[in-house]
């Protein structure tokens, strides 16, 4: 695992932008998992700045969901609803490309399942960009989720239910149930990113950074990955 640290979190969503810029380049037909939340809020706003300048080509790119709330949650997801309007509403990927999770399925492990084979049809992710929860969950995947875990419903802790509602992008009612791409499915992409910002995050990266592999703290587990790094502001380092 790799730490890069920036002076503060709009240099941090900067070099996130160029990241993502640099493997679209490199392999335009990118298979990316792409995050919601504040910190991405800025990358997102950072491409398309970018774009303006100096358009690239996302047209070859495929879109995955990192996670997703339950219903009542609107059928279209409240997560892929930031990544439609602050990126593909300006990327130019074409529709059939976007893999969103459907909340509004019937049997949401079935619907998990067959994510799964998506992933795999399309010759597994190359990226994931995560964020960092505050008691150290990657995707949706909370404290005593097994390494090994495939993209499967579960159940939100009061404490990540109640971080969720900070965002004042959110409107209406959040489920304590979500879907999530696993550990395991994460840890089989060929690479991850994962983006760190603000004071309340000190707390969890330093256990990221410091402790073991544990299942209590899911973070860790990207030790085990072979390309993983981790954009932390000064904020956020502890």
């Amino acid at each position: 695992m790799r730490l890069v640290v920036f002076r503060d979190a709009a240099e941090l969503a900067e070099a996130a932008a160029a990241l993502v810029r640099e493997r679209i380049a490199a392999k335009p037909d990118l298979a990316m998992a792409v995050p919601a939340g504040r910190t991405p809020r800025r990358m997102y706003n950072h491409l398309r700045d970018w774009q303006a300048r100096e358009p690239a080509d996302y047209s070859r790119m495929r879109v995955f969901s990192v996670d997703e709330l339950a219903p009542p949650a609107p059928a279209d997801g409240y997560f892929w609803r930031q990544v439609r309007s602050e990126f593909l509403a300006w990327a130019g990927v074409p529709a059939e490309r976007w893999h969103p999770f459907d909340v509004g399925a019937r049997d949401l492990e079935a619907m998990c399942r067959e994510y799964e084979a998506t992933i795999k049809r399309a010759g597994g992710l190359d990226l994931v960009m995560l964020g960092l929860g505050p008691n150290s969950h990657i995707a949706s995947n909370e404290p005593g989720s097994e390494l090994d875990s495939p993209t499967r419903p579960v159940r939100l802790t009061p404490q990540t239910v109640s971080y969720i509602l900070t965002d004042e992008v959110l409107q209406g009612a959040v489920s304590d149930r979500a879907v999530t791409l696993g550990i395991g499915t994460i840890l089989a992409a060929r690479e991850a990113v994962v983006l760190v910002s603000g004071r309340a995050k000190r707390p969890p990266l330093e256990r990221l950074l410091e402790g073991g592999v544990d299942p209590m703290v899911p973070a860790t587990a990207l030790r085990l990955h072979p390309r993983c790094t981790v954009f932390a502001d000064q904020e956020a380092h502890p």
